[in-house]
């Protein structure tokens, strides 16, 4: 039965590391959604075009994915599920196609993972564009992933 493996953990934490290294292991097919959005809309985007691009490509994610589970080979979702809401629709959506959800919990010093991204953009145009105040604005709406949600969670 194939699994759908839901990558939790803020930016600079290592998830898509650590979503390569499980499609190695595993073997899945790995679906990153700044990956679509760096290579069909470049580096950035005003918010407002940001969000209708990020949806369409959610939509699409959603629907390789449903395509692969019926192939019989598992997926990584690596996109952070950085809040409480989003947490439970990725599940419920993951449970309507297959029985087999599991959250990978990626636990990472702050000062560290700041520094990551700062890092990342100054030296890799490719990146999307992240400065230390976009950082610290989207650090307020990060919830840690707990216990008490009711998941099967791995922590590494």
């Amino acid at each position: 039965m194939p699994t759908i493996h839901l990558i939790h953990g803020f930016m600079g934490f290592g998830k898509t590391t650590l979503a390569k290294k499980l499609a190695k292991e595993l073997p899945a097919i790995r679906f990153t959604p700044d990956e679509f959005m760096k290579n069909l809309h470049s580096r950035n985007l005003p918010d407002a075009e940001f969000r209708i691009a990020h949806d369409k490509i959610d939509n699409f994610i959603w629907e390789l994915t449903e395509q692969v589970i019926n192939a019989g080979v598992d997926v990584i979702l690596d996109y952070g599920f950085w809040s409480k809401s989003h947490r439970k629709n990725a599940y419920e959506k993951a449970k309507r196609l297959t029985p087999k959800v599991v959250f990978h919990n990626i636990s990472c010093d702050i000062k560290i993972a700041k520094d990551r991204v700062l890092n990342r953009t100054e030296t890799n145009e490719d990146e999307l564009f992240i400065d230390e105040n976009c950082f610290n604005m989207f650090l307020e709406k990060f919830e840690p992933i707990s216990s008490d949600e009711g998941f099967d969670i791995i922590n590494h």
